[in-house]
């Protein structure tokens, strides 16, 4: 780390010799000390080094570098001319070749003689400049290190540093030349001492007394060159602690890197590197942790010779350094928390082996074998007692012993949590601890689920047809997964209103059910469901875990989250059913943290819906799609429906078969949804109750889809009491929020809360908005920051959106245009936003005569939805 000080000090001394160099008065014309050179290139590039402009010899000097080797005959040639400009020159060149001009060392040598006080310094770093090659100028540096100029002796110092290991012969001066009145000098000296590596017992001393210096970058160059000497620089130790309270940031820095590179020996140093990781600075934090990775990293390799007073001692300064960098706020980096925790780890495992073997021994050498014996039987067999008579204790008495995590075993030598050295922890997961869990919350779970508004609106469940993996079942029932549950991962995937939620819903009931018969499995599971987006601002856990967790708190009551010990446990033992209830329609983040196929995902039991199908990172997965309601069949489950809803009786069976006839008119051919359905069978209800009993269905009932749309928007706004907004208000404020939740990806997603109330045309916008939310229930508002809305129900906003959709465009082309070359870049089209083109084109059929809406636009749609378009009406084609 004492690179950028040093380049420091010798670009300033450079510079100094550079300038003094430029300011000789004497220039000569160069045609009276050229010599022919064997490189026909060069000489000419010589000559212009005497020329007066500055910028012809800078040019020239460079070029002559630039041509490297092959211009070293010539310079050396060069180095014997009578102009002082030109000597200085060849020498300058001859060190930015470098290396490649290892022939021009005796030149070179030779040239620290030059009676010119500046050659004398530019030759000695061009020496430097070539490296181990110039280990034969290492007398004459030598001898440059006393002379009077303090230029020469910095210079010196530095190419003796560079020359390295076969410059040893040099320490004794470099060692006096650490008392050199100019503090260059002795920032060299200790640079070049570092450099060479070699007389350790002589320069360790030296350098440890350099540590003292006055001078801030020398005492940084003491503490970089101690650290190059590795653990034969252990005798300074103590002067590289106390170094770490040094003033200057550099030093303290240096210092840390030092007793990194020490190694074993500086485990002294420990507790003083710990302390650094809350220095002010961060280059000085860095350095202590990487320093204490240094140390930690070679007792790790020798962990078997610790004993165990000094493993204890070890994992327990590393434990401390590891809650420091894992601190968020310490802002480290992960490569500076993997350093501690990686011995850290290693440690432990050690620790843990021992326990085992350390027991043994104990067992062979002590006569109380039959007490511990006892001990070992007897106490398991108290906790077998209480696990089959009063499981969750043994919960309780673990919490209760956590704290208690460093117990001393007698004669062993080593600590273990008392749990365990009781034996409860072996016992406190066990499955039937984790089924009395569930047990104890169930009933509040039960309560709290159903009270969710996406539960509670899916209260009525009617089965039907669905794809069970490839294998079509009429009556879809809890029986019919129990055997699928091998799997963690179901995936219900289907269309908008297909009725993947209300399937959710549903299996999670049955996982809640005290019925057994009715149940997943043998054991009674708590479900949790996910809806929002995931908050990945918040800090600690992984954002999917941090939100089961707070889900699950919340379902509970209990004051404070489970611990996430307890939570892994659950989950990986099936006792909570997770639903990730839209997946399709959350963000690419959100996506991306719920992945079944890493080893750290915990769920095992994760039921999903969405509208495409899912890979899921390739995992095996139980697939569920429910089907349409066949024509043939749509009469039972209206039958079926409204029975569960209560409001059979209302209707004579000369009412009911009008009302089903009615609704396969509206939808002719096309196999409906069960959203459609439902949403029909409400408004029936709904125009049955506005007539008294016994008066015959005579109120219209619409005769599209998107009539029945605006009729479900009209039917909520009346059931609202006191004040209320009109329904032509409701209707186009729920148009236009449709629309921006659809018109960027044509499916229903979230749009800013803020965006929703800037489309809303008018006064009080704020309030309408609040009134679709609060008071009709036809918005949501979601995310951590409880920023972004959505619609409750997908294919209601999608027929919305649609209806918005011809209000604005109308009768222009362009802009229809516009909208299919926009649908059709859409990846996954046109399956991926099948609803929302089966909805605009439900819109063009009913209402586009009305909106002038041009034909082309229906019959494109109808290809790109697959259906076909007669007497008036969408029929849907039937894939077999």
């Amino acid at each position: 780390m004492v690179n950028p000080t040093r380049a420091k000090f010798l670009a300033a001394a450079v510079l100094k010799v550079a300038v003094l160099c430029l300011s000789l008065s004497l220039l000569v014309s160069g045609n009276s000390w050229a010599q022919p050179t064997p490189y026909t290139q060069v000489a000419p590039l010589i000559e212009k080094l005497t020329d007066n402009d500055f910028r012809v010899r800078h040019d020239a000097a460079d070029a002559i570098a630039k041509i490297g080797s092959p211009a070293v005959p010539a310079l050396i040639e060069a180095l014997k001319s009578e102009n002082k400009q030109v000597r200085w020159r060849a020498a300058s060149a001859l060190g930015e070749i470098g290396a490649e001009a290892s022939s021009a060392v005796p030149a070179l040598t030779a040239a620290l003689q030059d009676e010119d006080e500046y050659i004398r310094r530019i030759s000695a770093y061009a020496l430097g400049k070539i490296g181990l090659e110039a280990a034969s100028a290492v007398p004459d540096l030598i001898a440059a290190l006393q002379d009077t100029d303090r230029n020469l002796r910095l210079v010196a110092a530095y190419a003796l540093g560079k020359i390295g290991p076969e410059a040893s012969s040099a320490v004794p001066n470099l060692i006096t030349a650490l008392q050199d009145t100019n503090a260059e000098v002795r920032l060299n000296a200790a640079t070049a001492l570092g450099r060479i590596g070699a007389e350790s017992k002589t320069a360790v001393p030296a350098l440890i007394v350099a540590l003292q210096d006055t001078d801030k970058y020398v005492r940084q160059g003491a503490a970089d060159a101690l650290g190059r000497f590795g653990t034969r620089a252990k005798t300074a130790v103590p002067a590289l602690i106390t170094a770490l309270q040094d003033k200057n940031n550099y030093v303290r820095l240096n210092a840390a890197a030092a007793l990194g590179r020490i190694g074993m020996e500086a485990k002294p140093a420990i507790p003083a590197l710990i302390a650094a990781l809350q220095d002010e600075k961060e280059e000085v934090r860095r350095n202590a942790a990487n320093g204490l990775g240094g140390i930690a990293g070679i007792f790790q390799d020798k962990a078997k010779s610790l004993s165990s007073s000094e493993l204890e001692k070890d994992i327990s300064d590393l434990e401390k350094a590891l809650k420091i960098v894992e601190d968020p706020e310490a802002n480290f980096a992960e490569e500076y928390i993997a350093v501690v925790r990686r011995p850290l780890l290693a440690l432990k495992a050690e620790k843990e082996t021992r326990l085992f073997d350390r027991t043994f021994e104990w067992i062979l050498k002590h006569q109380w074998l039959l007490g511990f014996t006892s001990y070992v039987i007897f106490v398991p067999l108290l906790w077998l007692a209480l696990l089959w008579l009063r499981p969750l204790w043994l919960l309780r008495i673990n919490n209760a012993l956590k704290p208690y995590t460093d117990v001393p075993l007698p004669f062993i030598g080593i600590s273990v949590p008392i749990r365990f050295a009781l034996f409860v922890g072996f016992f406190h997961y066990h499955p039937r601890v984790l089924d009395a869990w569930v047990t104890a919350h169930i009933t509040s779970v039960r309560e709290k689920f159903q009270d969710k508004d996406t539960v509670r609106d899916r209260n009525i469940y009617i089965p039907v047809p669905v794809v069970l993996d490839g294998e079509t079942v009429a009556q879809f029932t809890a029986k019919d997964l129990r055997s699928k549950l091998k799997k963690r991962c179901l995936l219900i995937w289907g269309e908008g209103g297909a009725g993947k939620t209300s399937l959710a819903c549903q299996i999670a009931k049955w996982a809640l059910s005290e019925n057994e018969t009715e149940r997943l499995c043998d054991y009674q599971m708590l479900p949790v469901l996910i809806e929002e987006e995931l908050d990945f601002d918040a800090a600690g856990q992984q954002p999917f875990m941090a939100a089961i967790r707070g889900q699950l708190q919340d379902l509970t009551n209990e004051a404070e989250p489970i611990s996430e010990e307890l939570l892994e446990r659950l989950l990986r033992q099936r006792r909570i059913l997770v639903i990730v209830d839209h997946l399709s329609e959350m963000t690419e983040a959100t996506r991306r943290a719920i992945r079944p196929d890493l080893p750290d995902f915990w769920v095992n039991a994760l039921v999903i819906t969405s509208r495409t199908e899912e890979t899921l990172g390739k995992v095996t997965k139980t697939t569920l799609k429910p089907l349409r309601i066949e024509g043939n069949r749509l009469s039972s489950f209206m039958e079926a429906y409204l029975t569960q809803r209560g409001k059979r009786d209302r209707f004579t069976d000369t009412e009911f078969f009008d009302a089903c006839s009615r609704l396969s008119v509206m939808v002719g051919a096309r196999n409906i949804t069960v959203l459609l359905a439902k949403l029909y069978a409400e408004q029936l209800i709904a125009v049955k109750d506005g007539t008294t009993a016994g008066t015959p269905l005579i109120a219209p009932l619409p005769d599209n889809i998107p009539d029945l749309m605006l009729s479900y928007l009209n039917e909520l706004n009346r059931d609202v009491t006191g004040d209320k907004f009109d329904d032509r208000t409701v209707q186009e404020d729920a148009k236009a929020i449709a629309w921006e939740c659809l018109k960027l990806s044509f499916r229903p997603v979230t749009t800013k809360r803020q965006d929703a109330i800037a489309v809303l045309i008018g006064d009080n916008a704020e309030a309408r908005l609040h009134y679709l939310e609060n008071r009709l229930r036809l918005i949501q508002t979601i995310g951590p920051a409880q920023d972004q809305i959505r619609f409750a129900l997908d294919p209601l906003a999608e027929y919305l959106a649609a209806l918005q959709l011809l209000e604005q465009y109308g009768k222009n082309q362009g802009q229809w245009r516009k909208f299919l070359a926009q649908t059709a870049a859409i990846p996954g089209e046109p399956v991926a936003i099948q609803g929302f083109l089966l909805a605009v084109l439900d819109c063009c059929l009913a209402k586009g005569v009305e909106a002038k809406v041009p034909d082309f636009v229906a019959q494109e749609l109808s290809k790109r939805a697959g259906a076909s378009i007669a007497s008036g009406q969408a029929q849907l084609v039937q894939t077999p």
